[in-house]
């Protein structure tokens, strides 16, 4: 089923027909504003140069289009249609909005893109438990190639549903090391040449500001493994446990690790 607009908007009434008194509210509003423009001599829509132009800097910052759509309360559509030259003039409202992103902030991270900070931490840990990129991709259902760029740090930002995939995949192969094998021990030889860390060193392993834990303690004396089992078994991932328990998400993780306790099957 189409999405249509909601009620009240122009677009509804002109578009749709529908003619509630929202819908000619916002028709009648339209109408006053296109006559206040047409007595005082205002464009509707201006020539595009100067916003494509704005764009182009964007991109040549290392923005994507939907970073700039995300910023400036577009469509990616539309900055697509601009970038390309498609159309010599652009409706003022939509230049006025491309103009206000600033060349020197930070691009935002669209919807459905999530922070790669977690999947990228969690892809370096399972290399070191010897779990190979292309193990962890069967997994996954993704390429083996995408995988060890984000591994590699290449992206700061993944799709949001690549970024859950890994967490559920990671929380069923980070209780235990990965069989002895030759792939396997070049993957953890890899890790260590890197510099990677395991996952008991990560405290909350998707904070970015979060400073892993050089030695990777054993699972402390306070922790009850009972407790961990019968949350873990009602599929609760660590972080859920750890809220319940009092715990963090790395201890958790820990004491599953100590005691053998598979991890859950939380969605």
């Amino acid at each position: 089923m189409t999405n249509l607009p909601a009620h009240g908007e122009y677009s509804r009434y002109i578009r749709h027909a529908c003619r509630c008194k929202r819908c000619r509210d916002a028709g009648r509003r339209y109408r006053l504003r296109l006559g206040y423009d047409r007595v005082n001599g205002v464009q509707r829509r201006i020539d595009n140069t100067q916003p494509r132009v704005h764009t182009e800097r964007l991109v040549a910052r290392g923005w994507t289009h939907e970073q700039i759509a995300a910023a400036s309360g577009l469509s990616t559509g539309s900055i697509h249609d601009l970038h390309s030259g498609r159309y010599k003039t652009i409706a003022r409202t939509s230049a006025e909005a491309i103009l206000n992103v600033r060349l020197d902030e930070a691009p935002p991270i669209p919807r459905r893109m999530a922070d790669a900070t977690g999947t990228r931490r969690r892809l370096q840990a399972l290399m070191v438990l010897g779990h190979t990129m292309a193990d962890v991709a069967r997994h996954v259902g993704v390429g083996a190639s995408s995988l060890q760029q984000t591994a590699d740090g290449r992206w700061d930002a993944i799709r949001a549903t690549t970024a859950l995939k890994v967490a559920r995949v990671y929380r069923r192969l980070s209780t235990a090391p990965a069989p002895r094998t030759l792939w396997s021990e070049k993957a953890r030889n890899h890790a260590m040449t890197q510099g990677w860390y395991g996952p008991m060193a990560w405290d909350d392993i998707d904070d970015p500001a979060c400073v892993p834990d050089r030695d990777e303690p054993t699972a402390p004396q306070h922790v009850c493994p009972d407790e961990v089992a019968q949350l873990t078994a009602r599929g609760l991932d660590d972080r859920q446990i750890g809220q319940r328990l009092g715990l963090s998400p790395r201890t958790v993780l820990r004491a599953r690790a100590a005691f053998n306790i598979p991890a859950g099957v939380a969605p």
